[in-house]
C-alpha cells in the first residue's frame, strides 16, 4: 500500500501526462471552497461555476511548473490566486460600461 506522500507524487505524474482522472483527486478538496470564493467575488453562481473551471483549468496547465515544495492536495493558496486572478479578469470584461 502507498503512502500517502508517495500516492500524491504518483497522482502528479500521471497527471502531468495528461491524466485527468489523477488530477481531480488533487484538486477535488479545495472544489467546494474555491467555488465559494468564486461566488462571493462574482455574485452569480454560473459566473463562478466558470471562473472555476478556468480556474482549474489553469491549474492543470501550470502543473508541469508544480516544484513540490507546497502540498497539491492541502495548499488552497495558490489556486485561490488563480481564482482570484481569473475572477478579476472576468469582471473586467463582464462589467457593464457606466453609463453617463
Amino acid at each position: 500500500m502507498e503512502t500517502g506522500d508517495a500516492m500524491i507524487a504518483d497522482l502528479i505524474s500521471r497527471a502531468r501526462t495528461g491524466d485527468a482522472n489523477a488530477f481531480r483527486p488533487l484538486t477535488e478538496p479545495d472544489h467546494r471552497e474555491l467555488q465559494v470564493h468564486c461566488y462571493r467575488m462574482l455574485g452569480s453562481f454560473q459566473d463562478s461555476e466558470d471562473v472555476l473551471q478556468e480556474t482549474l483549468l489553469a491549474a492543470w496547465h501550470g502543473l508541469g511548473r508544480f516544484e513540490g515544495r507546497a502540498s497539491l492536495r492541502t495548499s488552497y493558496g495558490p489556486k485561490k490566486t488563480i481564482a482570484d486572478s481569473r475572477g478579476v479578469s472576468f469582471i473586467e470584461v463582464e462589467a457593464p460600461a457606466p453609463r453617463w
